[in-house]
């Protein structure tokens, strides 16, 4: 992202300049794309021979992400190519409001706000940055206000209109995608997520693939089915006529499946989610390749992935194990359940790392341990059921009920799990507590696909919390008796 700066921070040396002009910040972004080198260092604008602000560019990072931690980073597209003539847009997100209030002047709102403003004349544009007068001409669809207040003190008649505010600071905020108040990126992505369309190769000029391929970095294996799930879910509706496929592979990306191999983790798992290989994908002429989805960074999908819509989704075919994985589940599975039929009540209480500070303002919190065994053991004594399937990767919760009254009717999955009472894990992710352990993640992967499975096999479900066992077996079920998922707070 080009940002702006006072003239008061001019470089001493200066290495790059230009006169004002409307495209300046389309002119110093081709620049600093073919001149990496250069890419530390400010240009300065000058209007009329009088140096008026400096533009430099910034790279595109989560400021609440670890940035020092390269797993835990988010792969943010730059949008080296765009320009004012784009044709192909997505207006549906930012069409949804009478009123965008931009919170500085930068790359991402300048251009937002060009198009907008050509797309819509009707749709009120408003910077609270003096700055952007050098580019746009106050009118009455747009205004240049130092606040928000002042802003509704002139103009009260806006405060009745649907309002987006953006701003500069990129954030994962799930939150603030539904209260309406985004970072600048995501509305580019909005805009965007249809416009990176590539020719590879002579095949299937009727047909259009949307290439879902992102880093998988920290995520464990719900989190990648969510991810894909929620991105296919979302195409089915906004765009039918695209033919998803799934490329989970990307060069250095360090993850827990392959390190840095770049191997395709999807594959791993699970089949194609199209009838169509990776092959013939990599040889076909009309390809979108998904674009700011991970983490949640197209508004779209945050809005799926974390509304109704999301909880709705059942996975069909598009979900489908290999052959090998399968063969896993079913043997290990033999040893689970009780040959003959019973009714059984899955119990989901996630823990470990949703209960770490670093992480407690990011992720949901539900009920506790204790009163999901107090459930339990009620649900257990009014509907008659026969055997609890505990899933949980936290050994003091499975101690916990393997203590209880409900011990005799207890049956879960071998897998390695945390004991986040140690002093030595209390603030730590799973992701770092594994690669201390240093043990085979895809045997752990392994496992927690039965424990998935086996959940999904059971007659109803009593869960703490939102997590990915919920969203996964409520995916893959055909029904429960009940759900009773704990109401997040």
């Amino acid at each position: 992202m080009i940002v702006l700066y006072s003239i008061d921070e001019m470089p001493k040396v200066i290495r790059k300049t230009y006169e004002l002009n409307p495209d300046v910040f389309l002119e110093l972004r081709d620049f600093y794309e073919k001149n990496k080198d250069m890419r530390h260092h400010k240009a300065v604008i000058y209007r009329d021979q009088k140096p008026l602000f400096c533009l430099g560019y910034v790279r595109n990072r989560a400021t609440n992400v670890d940035s020092d931690n390269p797993m835990a980073q988010m792969k943010l597209s730059n949008f080296w190519n765009y320009s004012v003539d784009d044709e192909g847009i997505d207006y549906s997100f930012v069409d949804r409001y009478g009123l965008i209030i931009f919170e500085k002047l930068e790359e991402y709102s300048y251009h937002t706000a060009r198009l907008i403003k050509k797309h819509n004349p009707d749709t009120v544009i408003a910077f609270t940055d003096e700055n952007a007068g050098y580019f746009f001409k106050e009118d009455d669809k747009l205004f240049i206000v130092g606040t928000e207040e002042d802003l509704f003190a002139a103009h009260g008649e806006l405060d009745k209109l649907r309002t987006l505010r953006v701003k500069t600071e990129i954030r994962w905020d799930v939150q603030g995608v539904f209260m309406s108040n985004v970072s600048s990126i995501l509305v580019m992505t909005s805009m965007y997520w249809l416009k990176r369309e590539f020719y590879y190769g002579p095949r299937n000029p009727d047909k259009t693939f949307y290439l879902i391929k992102q880093p998988v970095k920290e995520n464990g294996i719900t989190a990648l089915v969510s991810n894909v799930m929620g991105i296919i879910g979302m195409l089915k509706i906004k765009r039918p006529d695209f033919i998803p496929v799934v490329d989970l592979g990307v060069a250095n990306d360090p993850n827990q499946f392959t390190g840095m191999s770049g191997e395709d983790v999807w594959g791993m798992f699970f089949k194609q989610v199209s009838p169509y290989s990776l092959q013939e994908v990599y040889d076909s002429q009309h390809v979108v390749l998904d674009q700011n989805s991970n983490l949640n960074m197209n508004p779209y999908l945050t809005e799926f992935v974390f509304s109704n819509q999301r909880a709705e989704l059942r996975y069909g075919s598009e979900l489908s194990y290999t052959d090998e994985v399968n063969d896993y589940i079913e043997e290990t599975l033999k040893d689970v359940f009780p040959p003959e039929k019973k009714r059984i009540l899955a119990v989901v209480v996630r823990g470990t790392d949703y209960l770490s500070p670093r992480v407690a303002n990011f992720v949901p919190h539900g009920i506790t341990a204790e009163e999901t065994l107090e459930k339990a053991i009620r649900y257990v004594e009014e509907k008659g059921f026969d055997n609890v399937l505990l899933a949980t990767e936290d050994q003091s919760f499975l101690d916990l009920f393997l203590n209880s009254t409900l011990r005799d009717k207890i049956l879960y999955v071998k897998q390695d799990r945390i004991d986040y009472k140690k002093e030595e894990n209390n603030d730590k992710l799973l992701v770092e507590i594994y690669a201390q352990e240093q043990k085979d993640p895809v045997k752990r992967s392994l496992d927690y696909l039965c424990v998935l499975e086996a959940v999904s096999r059971c007659d109803a479900l009593l869960a703490n919390v939102v997590c990915g066992v919920v969203t996964y077996s409520l995916g893959k079920t055909k029904g429960f008796e009940f759900a009773d998922v704990g109401m997040i707070r």
